[in-house]
């Protein structure tokens, strides 16, 4: 059960949605829209995952305007300003730093134009995340039952904090690289380079973060894609915060390296696995011995090593491990070994 099944925005949506009250309205709703997106992809009979794309955005009556410079920046609220569309007065301030795309509904469309324009900010490091960025606003845009919103953001800060975007996000990271579009075979085995291979074939335009973790989701095989840093307990963070407002000078709980973020692939899931966020890396795992080195490396270990202080433990599960160094990072890549039909309690 997802945290964001809670969520009172989320249980709204949905019956918004016309998918009734259930338990697991996150479930819901992602199999709502993809259900959607596949008929889409028979309409349009897409081939890729970047047809795809472009037959959604037709469906749901957007056009996406990519921005590369400032100038364009400029040019592009000029010229929709100068046809009437008051919104993009303040559009250099809503593509700020943390601005990676934003959709305004149309307010003076000519009869030829789609009711909506989707702008996604590719200046710098953001053109990384513009496949990501297309598939958050046609989220929004799949999911829409107000008609008359006439404004939909992708932000950073808003993701972290607001359970709609994070749902869309979600959303995005499904549909953006739906299962049936990813081979399941064909590519040897699973590993970092496999990815790689796939994500040039299915989806070159999606970054190299966006499209593993996407494809990973889609993987038949059980799969855990994490990124490892050191990070305190969620516990200590609080306590710290609160520390420090009350104790100038206080003793700083020294951070542990820990998978602080996780994504478990459905196949894993359906064998009773999944590893939650900020769980400490066990010493013996080779992802700890590629912290400590700053290689990269491979090995076979078993998922019962990852315990917490409260004698929680991941279940019996023999797993192969890819881990490389990225930055302060460690990205690490485990695939339940092809004899593992099922994971058991260790």
């Amino acid at each position: 059960m997802s945290k964001l099944d809670s969520k009172p925005q989320i249980w709204k949506l949905a019956v918004d949605l016309g998918l009734g009250s259930t338990s697991r309205p996150v479930s819901e709703i992602l199999s709502h829209v993809k259900r959607r997106v596949r008929n889409l992809a028979q309409k349009f009979s897409s081939a890729t995952l970047n047809d795809l794309l472009m037959a959604t955005a037709e469906e749901v009556h957007t056009t996406f305007k990519e921005i590369h410079s400032n100038e364009d920046l400029q040019n592009l609220q000029s010229t929709y300003f100068a046809l009437g569309e008051t919104g993009f007065a303040n559009l250099h301030n809503e593509l700020d730093s943390q601005g990676y795309a934003i959709t305004f509904k149309r307010i003076k469309p000519a009869k030829w134009d789609r009711a909506y324009v989707s702008l996604i900010d590719c200046r710098g490091d953001k053109a990384f995340r513009a496949y990501f960025s297309k598939w958050h606003e046609l989220a929004h845009l799949l999911t829409l039952t107000q008609q008359t919103r006439l404004v939909f953001r992708r932000t950073h800060a808003t993701a972290l904090i607001d359970a709609e975007e994070r749902l869309m996000d979600l959303i995005a990271g499904e549909v953006g690289f739906l299962a049936d579009f990813i081979p399941s075979h064909g590519f040897g085995e699973i590993s970092f380079a496999m990815i790689e291979s796939v994500r040039r074939q299915v989806s070159p335009d999606a970054s190299y973060q966006a499209a593993s973790i996407g494809i990973v989701r889609a993987l038949p095989r059980p799969c855990i894609l994490l990124e490892a840093r050191l990070a305190l307990k969620k516990s200590e963070e609080r306590n710290k915060a609160q520390l420090r407002l009350a104790i100038p000078v206080h003793f700083e709980p020294t951070p542990s390296l820990r998978a602080v973020h996780a994504t478990t692939n459905q196949a894993a899931r359906d064998m009773g696995i999944y590893l939650p966020d900020n769980w400490k890396v066990p010493a013996e795992s080779v992802i700890a011995a590629v912290f400590e080195t700053g290689c990269s490396a491979r090995g076979k270990e078993n998922l019962s090593l990852w315990r917490t202080s409260s004698g929680s433990r991941l279940p019996n599960c023999p797993v192969s491990v890819e881990a490389r160094q990225v930055g302060d990072s460690v990205i690490a890549l485990l695939v339940a070994e092809d004899d593992s039909t099922k994971a058991s309690a260790a």
